[in-house]
């Protein structure tokens, strides 16, 4: 199986498939919860038959208080 840690959610689901694997995906959130876009893979585990993947968003980008802008 291919190392997909760190991977973009969907390029990970589409390769594990590509190989064969049967994906159940679980996201992991922090109890505060945080706005994010950017959904990782931080943990896959085989499990059943089953490639288990969970994942959690990440803000990737930082929008400047005042101008609103992306920096």
């Amino acid at each position: 199986m291919t190392n997909v840690l760190g991977w973009k959610l969907n390029a990970a689901k589409a390769q594990l498939n590509a190989e064969g694997k049967t994906v159940r995906l679980v996201e992991v959130r922090s109890k505060k919860g945080g706005k994010g876009d950017d959904r990782r893979v931080i943990k896959t585990v085989e499990s059943a038959g089953e490639t288990i993947v969970y994942w959690s968003a990440f803000q990737t980008e930082i929008r400047a208080e005042r101008s609103g802008r992306t920096v």
